[in-house]
């Protein structure tokens, strides 16, 4: 969104669709069934039951998790608990009861391996986090490079039973017909869209829970033709997630003097390397360091870059993974681009 809230750079910190929650992995890992798939995107398909809980219990877990995980999402500065970022609705709201959350929304985009998952915080009107997150997996992201095979209406209803990693999340699909991949769809991008649920569901309960898909009251046996009879955990970071993203600037935001820029990479050696390009050429580049790497999660990263010489115009940010074999070895480096408006 073109106004994109600053504060969102808080939410960097830890955050939970990035980093493994290592106090409670051994725990999913001993109620975990694994099934053999042919895809390079696989994950765990978990046991247990799925109940759909009121917004106040959602509310009140979320709380909970914050409190007792490191690995959760810390709210922006001025933030209330359920992520209301401001009481007066904007947008497609027009019910003053309802106030708008910001919560991260995974999107499907092209990396070097192939179709995986993009971060990009986004603000929607809605009562709760996870009527948020499922408003986000229905809507357009700004980013034009991301997508969603999610329209609008395909889910009905979402909510968390139990407690942190212990609970299950429920996600309820509104239409029958998604229950088999449709014609144009690969089976990865099926794979990888059942997951941009996963990760979105996660990051709004702010907790490793798998994921449970329903329909008419009961678990649906598959959705998009991937199998989902069974919880679904999240699957590893680094065989979904694009290896480097942008939280920070927004898509189309107008800037002067400098960047400011964050995000989230993994790296060889930490090593991030970033471009301001106009059209096809090379404005200016440069390189900055990770918090970590070669764990199999993404590390918060920010730099400051001076942009006072450049004219006013339209330019393209992008943020690289380091490739030390100049492309020799394996696929290339992962990329994502940002949209600034120099003033």
């Amino acid at each position: 969104m073109s106004d994109h809230d600053p504060r969102l750079a808080e939410l960097l910190s830890d955050a939970v669709s990035d980093i493994e929650p290592a106090d409670h992995l051994d725990a999913i890992r001993d109620r975990t069934k694994v099934i053999p798939m042919t895809s390079r995107r696989p994950w765990y398909l978990v046991a247990g039951g799925a109940a759909i809980a009121t917004a106040a219990v959602i509310t009140a877990i979320a709380l909970a998790s914050n409190q007792d995980s490191p690995s959760v999402d810390p709210l922006p500065p001025g933030t209330s608990p359920t992520g209301a970022v401001d009481p007066t609705p904007t947008g497609g709201s027009t019910d003053p009861a309802v106030p708008t959350l910001t919560v991260a929304g995974y999107y499907l985009g092209a990396t070097s391996s192939g179709t995986g998952l993009y971060r990009e915080f986004i603000q929607v009107p809605a009562n709760d986090p996870l009527s948020a997150a499922v408003l986000a997996l229905e809507t357009a992201p700004s980013d034009p490079d991301y997508r969603t095979p999610w329209p609008a209406g395909s889910f009905s209803d979402a909510g968390f039973d139990g407690v942190g990693d212990n609970g299950v999340v429920s996600v309820v699909l509104a239409d029958a017909s998604l229950h088999d991949r449709p014609a144009g769809m690969s089976q990865a991008e099926a794979e990888a869209a059942i997951q941009q649920v996963v990760y979105t569901l996660q990051a709004a309960v702010r907790t490793r829970a798998p994921v449970q898909f329903m329909f008419n009251g009961n678990p649906i046996d598959q959705v998009l033709g991937v199998p989902t009879s069974e919880p679904l955990a999240n699957a590893s970071p680094l065989a979904t997630l694009s290896h480097v993203s942008i939280s920070d600037p927004a898509e189309g935001a107008s800037v002067s003097g400098s960047l400011e820029a964050n995000g989230v990479a993994n790296s060889f050696e930490a090593n991030v390397g970033w471009e301001i390009r106009q059209g096809d050429q090379v404005i200016s580049n440069g390189s900055f360091m990770a918090d970590g790497y070669m764990d199999d999660k993404l590390f918060p990263w920010h730099t400051t870059i001076d942009i006072s010489s450049l004219a006013p115009g339209t330019y393209t940010f992008a943020v690289m993974e380091d490739d030390p074999s100049a492309g020799a070895e394996g696929n290339g480096p992962d990329t994502d681009t940002r949209t600034i408006v120099v003033e």
